[in-house]
């Protein structure tokens, strides 16, 4: 549970249960049990969006926010529906916690095993959902309170709202989120059930598209093809012959099926091969392709052509698509995975003319697409919408297009207006959601041979291969799909079938929206969060399509070519310019603060006095949390209370390098009666100590109490008391009278953690050691993995009085892959002991730690010798070489290397080379009992995930 409250002891406003302790370890054990695919609520599956927060954390944002404060855990958690039916003897959260710690011996089911379905199976029941709504309707003057969420996204909120019957309203500005917020907010309820009309609908299309495209896709032996592995093929500079461009071969690897080019007097041809079995020429790899780093090297030849040279082959379309393997829906011969025939290739070249000879074909999102700053595609020539598409996929979806508009108009004349367009909706989505499994963009997974996500990376990206698909038979096919929408748009309708009003469904701009002042009582909010997804771009890929299919049925929805940009509310560095040396990703950053203190501005107006704002937040980025918090303390909300809820239970090792946390973090606001006017700004120094206080004991309470969070999300947990305390001081200046920002009371969070986890993790502390060893200590201790988000590197050394970028060149501590940090061990940084005796050089710039001098700049320079000299000399040498430096007698030397085998994992080449120093002679010499090593977890340097709940 966690205590982040604020005492409402003086509040003016009558205090919720968020401003109060939480059952947040209970909802964190449901996050994890539903955050398998398989085990997520249905509307998911309708039409996929980028981001799934599960039902307990969402309906606990909810109620909390709602809910008056006198509300016990154990009545939250029935309304919540968590825990059986049944009595049971003990708490509800402690049968929880009892049932998670025996899951690994269960058997059946998770839900057998813990006794109830999963919560987003159940509502409450009538006597439960009555009393609810009478403690709501106590608590808020005599009605039932508004729930509004301004930026909807996926409709998780709203939804779950809506199942409670409360009044929701959704708003959404992305056309694509906003259709399925309508499906399952509104449609769902008023028009309900669709299926038979659906299946018969569907089956005309299906019998439409046949007829059009079965000669397109040749069957062999009877058996029809599912899916085609697609690569593309150059004239080689050098020799002139055909120079295939892919960056693997295989098709299958678990079915040993792998494409192998054939040259044969100048021309190409491929086969597929078991390459176990198979005699191929020298060099072939099936693990690799003939593309490398961007730059291509003919197999006939041997000569490299460099990558600005395929840019710009590619970008004046100087190639030809190829037919590299096929794959069959069912065996022919003993295998799935076949050469193309001539058949093949007579029915692709037919394909093109096709496309080309038909002007609608031909014209067909003939529009430019928006470059994006994370966009890889446009370069190569991927500068229209039609250029996502071979010409076969183009003429796949556009006759599926054609078939929808075949019926469309039967569908309107027969149906209300309303069940007209549930139908065309839900017809619409299953051609549309295949995009993303037929296009140029979306490689051939080379574990299961069929289509992978185009946005898989949540960004465009060019692929030097890809997979086609046959939409009419196999995996992704229209009738599985169909099959999938289907059901999951069924089974939200018996979500809520007990609702007897939908939801407002709005589309626009959360800056703007419709609604009265002061006439809503509850925002719930899952924000948008710096760059991490730029929705409008990777959406385009489905807007374009659905307003081909739907721009007549929702003109004003689907009037623009594409998404809006300019009003959504994420950093965007392609839509700035710079300016003045500023770079554009910090004028991209400036202008998402100022959307969303737009949108909380306008949030703020809506709610009446009183109400409150409880907003998700997963980034680990402390930018984005100065961004947020500027921006909700500029609208004039106070943050009341924060929690944190784990939705990933971690091990040490192996935390995953994107920037969202493993846990979310709730901040629940509230706006005051009177908006205050020229407050008095406090000095930093005031509340400097009670910043890092608030971090610390929060940090001690969750070491103290059985959570297993991250050392990031420990830090992240700590930000949310830090801030409660600044923004309620707000606006904060320095001695000098310049504006204080949120990141640096964050600063004083992490700090303050950072020392609580070196006092409790940490045997020897770290006070007589350097301020880079420090750094390099504690990079390991926080992250647990030598890969770091660079600004939060740079933010711990600022901390420990290191500027790591200033110590970079001359130290080589540290590389830069992107945008993550990379932590050198010894043989990245150390000149070989023994290729020094050689006389072999080995460039100080490069290698800046010499094994053979006596003394170092830093002591994990010395560490980082002595390792080099252990490896590459041996046991005695080094006892040697250490009594030589007199580091027997240099405290700090033990307990650098104490430290590092504390935190460093087991799978780090560094670790085996620490543990044989600190034992045998070398350890007696150091005097290191390694015996505080057997206290630590045994790890095996994996993360623990969801597969425990399969």
């Amino acid at each position: 549970m966690t205590e982040n409250t604020d005492s409402s002891e003086d509040s003016e406003f009558k205090p919720v249960k968020a401003e109060s302790v939480l059952p947040t370890k209970t909802v964190g054990i449901e996050c994890l049990k539903e955050a398998n695919p398989e085990t997520m609520s249905p509307h998911r599956n309708i039409f996929k969006w980028f981001a799934r927060r599960p039902t307990a954390a969402t309906r606990l944002a909810i109620l909390a926010s709602i809910l008056p404060q006198d509300v016990s855990d154990e009545k939250l958690l029935n309304y919540l529906c968590v825990g059986p039916k049944e009595e049971i003897d003990k708490n509800i959260s402690d049968y929880v916690l009892r049932k998670y710690s025996t899951k690994d011996d269960r058997s059946g089911t998770v839900e057998e095993h813990f006794g109830y379905e999963y919560p987003h199976r159940r509502v409450p029941s009538e006597s439960e959902s009555k009393d609810l709504q009478e403690r709501l309707r106590d608590h808020w003057d005599g009605d039932l309170p508004v729930i509004l969420d301004p930026t909807a996204g996926g409709g998780t909120i709203p939804l779950e709202s809506l199942r409670y019957r409360l009044p929701t309203i959704s708003n959404e500005l992305n056309p694509v989120a906003w259709l399925l917020n309508k499906v399952i907010l509104d449609y769902a309820v008023s028009v309900g059930s669709v299926q038979s009309e659906l299946e018969k609908w569907m089956s005309e299309v299906e019998d439409y598209v046949e007829k059009q495209l079965s000669d397109f896709f040749p069957d062999r032996n009877g058996i029809e093809p599912s899916h085609y592995y697609r690569a593309y093929s150059i004239e080689c500079p050098s020799c002139g012959g055909r120079l295939p461009i892919t960056n693997r071969w295989y098709f299958n690897r678990r079915r040993n099926a792998a494409v192998y080019p054939l040259f044969e007097n100048g021309g190409l041809q491929f086969e597929v091969i078991n390459p176990s079995e198979y005699d191929t020429r020298e060099g072939y790899e099936p693990n690799a392709g003939t593309i490398s780093g961007g730059d291509a090297e003919c197999p006939q030849c041997g000569v490299v052509t460099e990558r600005s040279d395929i840019v710009e082959i590619f970008k004046n379309e100087e190639y030809e698509f190829e037919v590299c393997g096929v794959r069959y829906e069912e065996s022919i011969g003993g295998s799935k995975y076949h050469s193309p025939t001539e058949d093949d290739l007579v029915a692709v070249e037919k394909a093109r003319q096709e496309v080309e000879s038909d002007l609608r074909l031909s014209t067909l999102l003939s529009t430019e697409r928006f470059e994006g700053y994370y966009d890889r595609a446009v370069p190569y020539g991927v500068e229209q919408w039609r250029d996502v598409y071979s010409p076969r996929q183009l003429l796949t979806h556009a006759t599926y297009l054609e078939a929808f508009h075949e019926v469309s108009d039967s569908i309107q004349a027969e149906y209300s207006e309303e069940k007209a367009e549930l139908i065309m909706s839900l017809l619409s989505f299953i051609p549309v959601k295949l995009v993303s499994r037929n296009s140029r963009l979306n490689p051939m997974s080379p574990d299961y041979g069929s289509p992978s996500d185009m946005l898989g990376d949540n960004n465009f990206s060019f692929k030097w291969h890809f997979a086609e698909s046959n939409q009419m038979v196999g995996t992704y096919s229209y009738q599985s799909e169909a099959k999938n929408i289907i059901e999951s748009y069924e089974e939200t309708v018996e979500y809520v079938e007990h609702v007897d009003k939908p939801a407002t469904v709005q589309q626009g701009d959360a800056a703007n929206l419709p609604q009265e002042s002061s006439s809503v009582q509850s925002v719930v909010v899952d924000p948008p969060y710096g760059d991490n997804i730029v929705y409008s771009e990777i959406s385009d890929a489905f807007y374009v399509w659905l307003r081909e299919y739907l721009g007549d049925t929702f003109p004003t929805t689907f009037s623009d070519v594409e998404t809006n940009k300019e009003d959504e509310a994420v950093e965007n560095p392609a839509l700035v310019e710079e300016d003045e040396g500023e770079s554009t990703s910090k004028i991209a950053r400036r202008s998402y603060e100022t959307k969303m203190s737009e949108i909380f501005s306008e949030v703020y107006r809506v709610l009446e006095p009183g109400g409150t704002l409880t907003i998700y937040f997963t980034d680990k980025e402390i930018d984005a949390w100065d961004s947020l918090t500027m921006s909700i303390i500029q609208s004039g909300f106070v943050i009341s209370a924060t929690h944190t809820i784990t939705s990933e239970i971690p091990s040490r090792i192996g935390v995953q390098e994107d920037a969202s946390a493993d846990s979310t973090l709730l901040l629940t606001c509230r706006k005051p009666a009177e908006e205050s006017a020229g407050r008095v700004p406090t000095l930093w120094r005031d509340i400097q100590q009670k910043t890092q206080q608030v971090a610390r004991e929060e940090a001690e309470k969750l070491l103290d109490s059985q959570h297993n969070l991250t050392k990031t999300d420990m830090i992240i947990s700590a930000f949310g008391p830090t801030l409660r305390v600044f923004t309620q001081e707000f606006p904060v200046v320095d001695d000098k009278d310049n504006e204080v920002r949120p990141k640096q009371a964050l600063a004083e969070a992490r700090t303050a953690v950072t020392e609580v986890l070196v006092e409790r993790e940490l045997s020897e502390g770290l006070d007589g050691v350097d301020s880079l060893t420090k750094w390099y200590i504690l990079s390991w201790l926080v992250y647990e993995s030598d890969s770091i988000p660079y600004d939060e590197a740079r933010q711990l050394g600022l901390g420990v009085g290191v500027d790591i970028d200033e110590l970079k060149r001359d130290t080589k501590i540290w590389g830069q892959s992107k945008d993550s940090l990379l932590l050198k061990g010894q043989s990245d940084r150390v000149r070989d002991y023994t290729a020094l005796e050689s006389g072999e050089k080995r460039r100080k710039r490069a290698y800046p730690v010499n094994p053979q001098d006596q003394t170092f700049d830093y002591n994990i320079d010395t560490v980082h010798a002595a390792l080099n000299v252990l490896q590459t000399k041996g046991g005695d040498f080094t006892w040697n070489w250490l009594q030589d430096r007199d580091l027997q007698n240099s405290p700090w030397f033990p307990q650098t290397v104490k430290s590092l085998l504390q935190v460093m994992p087991q799978s780090h080449p560094d670790q085996e080379l620490l543990l044989n120093l600190a034992s045998g002679e070398t350890g007696k010499l150091l005097e290191i009992d390694i015996d505080f090593l057997s206290e630590s977890d045994e790890e095996d340097g994996s993360r623990t995930t969801l597969q425990d709940f399969k």
